[in-house]
């Protein structure tokens, strides 16, 4: 099933990512648009996920993983067809062999008294989803303005994104267990430091090496940052709930990617793309502080009272 998935997922992301290197180029190039209106391009897209993504996760929880999966190839096929007015191949068919996540007793049985004015937003995906909103800041700076950043060094953002999505790629493979058994604060932080990091260093040193030394430091900390909020997320839920509360993490980043592609488009146009890529990159490193330990109050009822008995 593993392997189904990754060539479902391989497929679904390839097409969203070809038109990375290529959307700013085009907006800023033969359309003669500035800076931001890329993030005005690119927001767009934000928008729907927003709206779609806590529909698509309750529909998991309560109708099952494939019938959601089926519902939502469904309503892409429809969309492509509108926007592109053009004819594909029907592919409602996608999730036809994978197994159902869901028993069937679970299935058939009535919901639960306490779950069925079920909230589209899962409670306990709010922490880990804005930690993934500050990541996302960082990620919408190279996935809308490195190519614009690039061009002005006199290069293109091909190999750059190659190695990006590679250095990812790697830490989710090598770092498996840790992924699977670290503390999940720990890598939220660490994973949002190395983004900030990351991002700030794009606009502290704008030159070639400055830019391949952020790429690793970005794709090592967006490897490590969506399994530990997934983790945050499902942490103690039943697994009628996990759907909900992965789609509300999820969710995040289509916020952070339109709160992220408005601004950093609109401080570029004024103050450059120095200027959006600090921004993106204090927004990153600030998300850490959001995981910053607080067993002191959590655990302890009131100040040790250390004087002599």
């Amino acid at each position: 099933m593993i392997g189904r998935l990754l060539v479902c997922a391989a497929g679904a992301f390839l097409s969203v990512g070809l038109l990375i290197p290529a959307v700013p180029r085009y907006v800023t190039g033969p359309l003669g648009q500035q800076a931001g209106m890329v993030g005005v391009s690119l927001a767009v897209t934000a928008v729907a996920g927003v709206l779609a993504r806590p529909l698509a996760g309750r529909v998991a929880d309560r109708a099952g993983r494939r019938t959601a999966l089926r519902g939502v190839a469904g309503i892409g096929e429809a969309l492509a067809y509108v926007g592109l007015a053009t004819l594909a191949s029907d592919h409602r068919r996608l999730g036809l062999t994978l197994p159902k996540t869901m028993s069937a007793d679970t299935e058939s049985a009535s919901p639960d008294p306490g779950t069925r004015r079920a909230r589209l937003y899962h409670t306990s995906a709010l922490r880990p989803g804005f930690g993934y909103l500050a990541s996302v800041w960082g990620y919408t700076a190279i996935s809308a303005f490195l190519p614009l950043h690039l061009a002005a060094l006199g290069g293109s953002g091909g190999l750059h994104f190659l190695a990006y999505g590679g250095v990812l790629v790697a830490i989710r493979l090598a770092g498996y267990r840790l992924l699977a058994t670290a503390a999940p604060t720990r890598l939220a932080v660490t994973s949002l430091l190395l983004t900030g990091t990351g991002s700030i260093l794009l606009a502290a040193w704008p030159s070639p090496a400055g830019t391949w030394c952020a790429i690793a430091l970005i794709g090592a900390g967006q490897g490590l940052g969506l399994p530990a909020f997934l983790r945050m997320a499902v942490h103690g839920l039943p697994a009628r709930e996990r759907g909900s509360a992965v789609a509300t993490t999820t969710a995040f980043f289509d916020i952070g990617f339109l709160t992220a592609a408005l601004a950093l488009g609109a401080l570029a146009d004024r103050f450059g793309l120095a200027g959006g890529f600090a921004l993106a990159g204090v927004v990153s490193a600030a998300g850490a502080l959001l995981f910053l330990p607080v067993r002191h109050h959590e655990h302890e009822g009131a100040p040790l009272d250390r004087s002599p008995r």
